[in-house]
């Protein structure tokens, strides 16, 4: 009995036993588990650098691999002399092929890659470096398909992941380039490489949808801005894009939700605020739309676009001192902020203060030459107050704005300018 209990004491301390615990995460496929706790291991034995040589070889750290097996060797030569000639014979032809691609011997490097291959078929060392020797030739399709196969091998080391994130990241490069000048289409092309040899390149997906919201396809840009954010779900700024794809295609609830994300990922992302804002705004739930616009400036102070929808709102309601006051306060931040000063003109000559609308369009104009809605309220103060070869002047520069071309025309028809200068002697 007692002989029983001892054996079964052996057992059971030979199972808690860490090596024996490595062993199991080993042999279930938990190759970097396995690697962590190898190191923790203080008692080494030929089976503690039998088994680490075995996940060091797993993981393609050679050196390692190489290091333990060593040791395995220097314990018992016979038992691994086999396993110890492989893997020099290996780390041998490896480097050899490497030092025909360093010394520039591209075509070369190839041919002896696909060599090892053929030696090594399930060796994803050998994969990757025929795939970083058709990096170096610029055949990317070829190189990403061969990073691909040392993953498929070898899922654990990043470097070949990185290999095809760098690839990914040059058409990446080259597609920006495009962007910046506007040319859409070869942007695009780019991009969509790109994404063919990284799927789960979350960037290429926001760039591709940037290229949509560009040139007003709304629905393909939330489509592939939403791919994106399955990958990259902490992108705040992209839900924000997405809800403003929502409300250019009247779709309310999309909108609110996609600005609701971007929101319960950065509670004091100003521009989804506004946006929330202006949403509420044109639904004409006013309360709403005030109450989130007060919440930004409590935030950012600064924020230039919340004072002028907040004017906007006032005049709205016909709280023209208020709108005012609003006006006064982002001034007070710019002083050369021209589409508040152009807000403050247009209010002003709602008042019929036409001294004060002519002012502020001016100054409107000083900061940003030629800005059509400073124009169209220049003219109507120039108008009212009779300066009739002014207000031609301002009416015939604002009518090359496409959006004002009919008001501006149409206050320059003889009747109707007659009409408007009635008044004056």
């Amino acid at each position: 009995m007692k002989k029983i209990i001892i054996i079964l004491n052996l057992c059971l301390c030979f199972s808690q036993s860490p090596l024996g615990d490595i062993e199991d995460l080993f042999n279930s496929g938990n190759l970097l588990e396995a690697e962590s706790l190898i190191n923790t291991v203080q008692e080494k034995n030929e089976n503690f650098y039998y088994l680490a040589y075995q996940i060091y070889f797993q993981l393609d750290d050679l050196n390692n691999a190489n290091k333990n097996l060593q040791k395995a060797l220097e314990i018992d030569e016979d038992k691994y002399f086999d396993e110890g000639d492989q893997l020099g014979l290996l780390i041998n032809d490896l480097k050899n092929v490497n030092k025909t691609l360093t010394s520039g011997f591209i075509e070369e490097a190839i041919e002896e890659s696909l060599k090892l291959i053929k030696k090594y078929p399930n060796n994803s060392i050998c994969y990757y470096r025929l795939g970083y020797a058709y990096k170096e030739n610029k055949d990317y399709s070829s190189a990403i398909s061969n990073f691909n196969k040392a993953i498929d091998i070898n899922p654990y080391n990043s470097v070949y992941k990185d290999e095809i994130t760098y690839i990914s990241n040059l058409e990446m490069l080259k597609g920006k380039e495009m962007y910046d000048l506007k040319d859409y289409q070869l942007a695009l092309e780019h991009f969509n490489k790109a994404l063919e040899y990284d799927p789960s390149n979350a960037a290429a997906m926001f760039r591709i949808g940037n290229i949509y919201y560009s040139i007003r396809d709304y629905m393909k840009a939330a489509n592939i801005y939403e791919e994106g954010l399955i990958l990259k779900r902490n992108n705040y700024k992209v839900y924000n894009i997405v809800g403003k794809c929502y409300v250019a295609l009247n779709e309310t609830e999309k909108a609110l939700s996609s600005f609701d994300k971007s929101l319960e990922i950065n509670p004091a992302y100003s521009s989804a605020l506004f946006e929330k804002s202006k949403l509420f705004k044109n639904l004409n739930q006013i309360s709403k739309s005030t109450e989130i616009l007060n919440t930004i400036l409590t935030i950012d102070a600064t924020y230039l676009k919340a004072y002028e929808l907040l004017m906007d709102i006032e005049v709205g309601l016909n709280n023209l001192n208020k709108a005012i006051d609003y006006g006064n306060s982002a001034l007070a931040i710019n002083p050369t902020a021209y589409t508040v000063q152009q807000r403050l003109a247009s209010v002003y000559n709602q008042q019929e203060i036409y001294s004060k609308g002519r002012e502020f369009a001016k100054a409107s104009l000083k900061s940003k030459k030629n800005y059509a809605p400073a124009l169209f309220e220049l003219g109507i103060a120039e108008l009212s107050l009779c300066n009739k070869v002014a207000a031609k002047d301002a009416f015939t520069k604002c009518k090359r704005n496409r959006n004002y071309r009919k008001a501006a025309s149409d206050y320059l028809k003889t009747d109707n300018f007659e009409h408007y200068t009635s008044h004056c002697q």
